[in-house]
């Protein structure tokens, strides 16, 4: 546990937080991963997909809570450790969860806020959060935190499964043996708008090691399906990764992991492989497919809604270092 930022004796009062959000539930349909399903009612939707999992995930310690409660009113910190983040960054990693105050006051809220952040960044720690767009009044109080903005995310969709045809070009399923070529394509193809790369608390290469490291991760396991060209005699020049489908709220929804491509000498490949995971997908009963990419990078915008992508909604992420 991370002792710097504990309160001595401190009464987290957890039900008190749920009992504020099931209050709140209505309104904050904006905070499910899943805002963009229009046949849910948003009440339901935030407390089946977020409200509920998040107290799951409290009662089985995976989450900790952190509460800073004043003559004002009480601002709460949700918030966890990625175990694998902070051994491979080798500091302390800390992803907030939720950031939650009774009242309406920014600057009492932004203060909680960073006391919490210079707890752990005194003691060499990183933080990230993600806010929704909607979420006006964090929106406010990030300004008297020291965050810094480093992504606004755009959430997009894709559901045109019954269009969704084979793939006409040659596509493979990665190996083991290809994680080489992958992870330089991933290097010299990187994203300089993607959240690593953008945040000046991490070096361009660190910021690219992470993302080698991260396709060669998903080659072993950790993503379902990654599709490579297969054109004979040249190493994989690019590749998609994506995950299957999880049941929520009666759809079947699969997500896209990473992907890059090297288009100096073959062209329009990202296209390509996209065709090919979408019908990869499609053999898996996928109702809806989501990937994310930021605002400012237009060419990846472009890609997906050519490709019949919706925008769903629109974050924030802001981090904390020294």
């Amino acid at each position: 546990m991370m002792n710097s930022v504990d309160y001595p004796n401190q009464v987290t009062d957890i039900d008190g937080l749920f009992r504020l959000l099931e209050r709140k539930e209505a309104d904050m349909g904006h905070y499910s991963p899943y805002s963009f399903l229009r046949d849910t009612e948003p009440g339901r939707l935030c407390r089946e997909t977020f409200i509920d999992p998040l107290r799951a995930d409290i009662n089985r310690g995976k989450l900790s809570v952190t509460l800073h409660d004043n003559e004002v009113g009480r601002t709460w910190i949700v918030w966890r450790e990625p175990a694998w983040d902070s051994d491979y960054f080798r500091r302390k990693i800390i992803k907030i969860e939720l950031i939650m105050a009774d009242h309406d006051d920014a600057a009492v809220a932004g203060s909680a806020i960073k006391r919490f952040a210079e707890g752990i960044a005194d003691d060499g720690g990183y933080i990230s959060v993600t806010i929704p767009c909607e979420d006006l009044f964090l929106v406010r109080v990030m300004s008297h935190t020291g965050f810094r903005l480093v992504e606004t995310r755009l959430n997009y969709y894709f559901e045109s499964f019954d269009t969704a045809t084979a793939p006409a070009d040659p596509v493979r399923w990665a190996e083991r043996k290809d994680i080489p070529a992958l992870k330089d394509v991933a290097i010299r193809m990187r994203n300089r708008f993607d959240r690593v790369h953008a945040d000046p608390a991490f070096s361009s290469e660190i910021a690219d090691a992470y993302l080698g490291t991260f396709i060669e991760e998903s080659v072993k396991g950790f993503a379902d399906i990654i599709m490579v060209p297969d054109i004979s005699g040249v190493k994989p020049f690019g590749f998609l990764a994506a995950d299957f489908p999880v049941e929520v709220m009666g759809h079947r929804i699969a997500r896209l992991v990473l992907a890059a491509v090297d288009n100096s000498e073959y062209r329009g490949w990202l296209s390509k492989l996209l065709t090919a995971v979408i019908y990869q997908l499609k053999m898996k009963g996928t109702d809806i497919l989501t990937t994310i990419t930021q605002a400012s990078n237009r060419p990846a915008i472009r890609t997906w809604e050519k490709a019949g992508f919706r925008l769903g909604y629109v974050t924030h992420v802001y981090t904390y270092s020294r």
